[in-house]
């Protein structure tokens, strides 16, 4: 059902974590369907347009476009603060500092691919993985322990590095960065034991979809989820937008295995 050169990533795999049926009509049946996400939609587009801003800001500066060009061309309070909250990290360009750094490995017999906002190598030869999150609204830390990024990332590093394949002993740090929250980010230290649970979960999830059938994808039960979801009506699920506000609520723990 999945054509070969199909490629995972945390955000597709996670599509089919919370909704089977939306990664099926979405990634493998590509389904247009003109429904929104949710209401109201300039406060869904100015959210989106002000995290990518920021985004860009992060890579220029790490790229080694200087500070007072970069401070210039904000013209948004909001970006102004967490722009002064990120130099406040102290990160500085080097040759061993990666911003926007996409991957993409052989995984499962398809391929899997992961865009780190920013990846550093250490002078001790231990990574961190940055990823800058602009929510109004802060996840609890057991919510991102369990979405597929935090697994996905390390996996993609690991299998990048060759880690699996070494007797060194590499650390992983992952940081959910807030510039809304600077103070609390969300770290999660993956040890090579950490890989293989993370890899193994993934080749399952891989495993399952590439031996479903149209039919095995099913809806989820918790129709929360379907307010937000643009296929909502096509699956009788309702025809009403929910809220932009409902969307941080639903993002809870998710059993993987």
């Amino acid at each position: 059902m999945l054509p070969s050169d199909f490629v995972f990533s945390q955000n597709n795999l996670q599509k089919y974590v919370d909704c089977k049926r939306l990664f099926y009509l979405q990634e493998i049946e590509r389904l247009e369907w003109p429904a929104i996400e949710s209401e109201p939609v300039r406060i869904q587009e100015e959210r989106m347009a002000v995290g990518s801003k920021f985004h860009l800001l992060c890579s220029q500066y790490l790229l080694g476009i200087p500070e007072e060009l970069l401070r210039e061309s904000i013209d948004n309070d909001e970006i102004s603060r967490w722009w002064d909250s990120f130099l406040k990290l102290s990160l500085k360009p080097s040759p061993d500092v990666f911003p926007e750094k996409a991957i993409t490995v052989p995984f499962g017999g398809f391929r899997l691919t992961a865009h780190f906002d920013l990846l550093i190598k250490e002078s001790d030869g231990n990574y961190v993985i940055y990823d800058w999150k602009t929510n109004q609204h802060q996840p609890k830390r057991d919510t991102m322990e369990n979405r597929m990024q935090t697994l996905v990332y390390p996996v993609v590093l690991s299998k990048f590095l060759n880690l699996d394949q070494t007797k060194k002993s590499t650390l992983i740090d992952m940081i959910y960065w807030y510039p809304e929250f600077p103070d609390k980010p969300h770290k999660f230290r993956f040890h090579q034991e950490d890989n293989i649970y993370c890899q193994q979960t993934v080749e399952k999830l891989i495993t399952e979809i590439f031996t479903y059938t149209a039919d095995d994808f099913v809806r989820t039960d918790n129709e929360k989820r379907c307010k937000i979801c643009p296929y909502r009506s096509f699956c009788n699920r309702g025809v009403t937008a929910g809220e932009m506000s409902e969307m941080d609520s639903l993002e809870g723990p998710t059993n993987l295995v």
